[in-house]
């Protein structure tokens, strides 16, 4: 019986190492799908047409993460957010004071939700509203 015993130890303890190997290997595959940079200039980032991606170097790791464009003086000029190789969350746009321009909305490489302008005072004048790229309506909701 003692045997037995052991060999179910046994049994049990390679299936949790198994489960374990499986799980970091899980781990490691989702990490490197995709690259994550904290910020980039948006020229730095390579667009594939045939795949509808952005990536950073290699054209087989899509990007994640968010980019800048920079006036001459160093203020921002456009930041954007990527998601697995697609904009996705807000698209930024500042004049050379750092007011604000207009923010749109992503959602895998669409306009999904609102694009707003800003006037000279930084109000928003011009909502519209978009879904999967098409435009549904104009004006505030």
């Amino acid at each position: 019986m003692s045997q037995l015993k052991k060999l179910f130890l046994v049994f049990i303890a390679f299936g949790l190492f198994q489960c374990i190997v499986k799980c970091n290997n899980s781990e490691k595959s989702n990490s490197e799908s995709s690259i994550t940079i904290e910020n980039c200039h948006c020229n730095d980032l390579i667009y594939d047409d045939q795949y509808n991606h952005f990536y950073v170097e290699d054209r087989t790791i899509p990007y994640s993460g968010s980019c800048y464009e920079k006036y001459k003086n160093g203020k921002i000029k456009l930041t954007k957010e990527f998601l697995n190789g697609k904009l996705h969350g807000n698209m930024f746009r500042y004049k050379e004071d750092s007011s604000k321009i207009s923010l749109v909305e992503f959602k895998n490489n669409f306009i999904e939700g609102r694009a707003l302008f800003y006037d000279i005072q930084g109000n928003d004048s011009a909502v519209q509203y978009f879904k999967r790229g098409k435009l549904v309506s104009n004006g505030h909701q």
